[in-house]
C-alpha cells in the first residue's frame, strides 16, 4: 500500500487502517501545510511501513486500545529528522539510525518537531515474547545506533522497506525469520550489556563504600597513601585510581579533604584547645606543618592560626597555644 495525502484526515485514516486507531494533530507552533506518504506491507507475521511527513504529534490514547483486541510491538527506526516517543513515562530521543519500543495495548506519544522519516516493524506480541526475553523492558527506551549491534539492525530493516515492492512471498517468508532472530540477538544483547553495567557498578559503588570507610577510620594514619589503601583492599592501586576517575576528587585529594575538614572541626572545638595547630595536623596525619598550614588557607581563605583566633574571639573556641 503506497499513498501521498496532502490531508491530515486522511492521513489518519490511513494510520488507522495500516495500524490501529491513534490521533494525529499538528505539531505545536507548525503553521505549514501538510504533507504525508505512507508505504506499507505484510510479510508473514510481519508488518513493514515507512512514514513521513511534515511536523506532527500523535496520540495512542486509553479510549482507543479497547478498539482493536490484538496487540503489537512496535519498532520505530528513525530514518531522518528527529522524534520523541514517550511509553510507560520513558522518553526516547531518537536520532537517524536510533529505534526504539512501543506497545500498541498501553497509551503513548510519538512527537516530531520538524519534517521526519520512520520506518516501522510491527510484531505480534504473541511472536516477539516468544521470541525475546520481556520486550517490555525496552518500551520508551532509546537504542543508539552507535550501540550494539543496534546500528545494523536498523539499515537491515530500511533496506528491506525500501524492496517492498519488489519482494516475492518466498523471499519476504526468509526475510521474516531473519529480521525476528537480529533483533532478537540485538535486544539481547542490549539487555546483557545493561545487566553488566549494574553488576559493574554495583561492585564499582561496594568498594568505594569499603574504602571510604577504611579511610575515615585510618585518618590520623601517616601510612594513609594509596599503595597502603590498596593493599588493605587486595586490589591494585592503578585499579584504586580507576575507582575513583568517575568520582569528583582523586583519592589524594579525597583524603586530603577529609582531613583538612577534621582540623577545621577540631580547631574550632574546644575539646582540643590544649593542643597546638602543629600538634592538630598531626593528629589528623599530616606530616608537616608548613604544608598544612598552606593546604588550611587554600581550602578554606584563612590560615589555621587566624582561623582558630577567630573561633576563639567569637566565643567558640578558648585560649590556645597557636604553635
Amino acid at each position: 500500500m503506497l499513498t501521498t495525502t496532502e490531508s491530515l484526515e486522511r492521513f489518519d485514516e490511513q494510520v488507522r487502517e495500516i495500524f490501529f486507531p491513534m490521533d494525529c494533530e499538528p505539531a505545536r507552533n507548525y503553521l505549514g501545510d501538510f504533507r504525508g506518504r505512507l508505504n506499507s506491507r505484510k510479510l508473514g507475521q510481519l508488518g513493514f511501513a515507512a512514514v513521513k511527513s511534515t511536523p506532527l504529534d500523535v496520540y495512542r490514547r486509553r479510549s482507543h486500545i479497547g478498539e482493536v483486541a490484538d496487540s503489537s510491538y512496535l519498532v520505530k527506526i528513525q530514518v531522518a529528522g528527529e522524534s520523541q516517543i514517550i511509553q510507560r513515562g520513558r522518553e526516547a530521543h531518537l536520532q537517524p539510525g536510533d529505534f526504539t519500543l512501543c506497545l500498541s495495548s498501553e497509551p503513548y506519544e510519538l512527537h516530531f518537531a520538524s519534517d521526519y522519516s520512520q520506518v516501522v516493524l510491527a510484531i505480534p506480541s504473541a511472536l516477539m515474547e516468544e521470541c525475546v526475553h520481556q520486550p517490555e523492558q525496552h518500551l520508551g527506551v532509546r537504542m543508539a545506533a552507535q550501540s550494539g549491534a543496534n546500528g545494523l539492525f536498523s539499515q537491515f530493516v530500511t533496506s528491506i522497506v525500501e524492496k517492498l515492492d519488489g519482494m516475492d512471498g518466498v523471499l519476504a517468508q526468509r526475510f521474516e525469520a531473519n529480521v525476528i532472530d537480529l533483533l532478537a540477538t540485538t535486544l539481547s544483547y542490549t539487555g546483557e550489556s545493561q545487566r553488566r553495567d549494574l553488576l559493574c557498578n554495583g561492585v564499582r559503588q561496594e568498594y568505594l563504600q569499603r574504602i571510604r570507610h577504611f579511610i575515615r577510620k585510618h585518618l590520623g594514619d601517616q601510612r594513609l597513601t594509596p599503595d597502603w589503601i590498596a593493599a588493605a583492599q587486595h586490589i591494585s592501586t592503578r585499579y584504586l585510581h580507576m575507582l575513583f576517575e568517575a568520582e569528583s576528587v582523586s583519592v589524594c585529594r579525597y583524603i586530603q579533604q577529609l582531613r583538612l575538614q577534621g582540623c577545621r572541626q577540631a580547631l574550632a572545638d574546644t575539646a582540643f584547645s590544649r593542643f597546638t595547630v602543629a600538634e592538630v595536623a598531626y593528629h589528623f596525619g599530616f606530616k608537616d606543618a608548613s604544608h598544612f598550614s598552606r593546604a588550611f588557607k587554600a581550602e578554606f581563605g584563612v590560615t589555621p592560626v587566624q582561623f582558630r583566633r577567630e573561633q576563639a574571639a567569637g566565643g567558640n573556641g578558648s585560649d590556645a597555644a597557636d604553635c
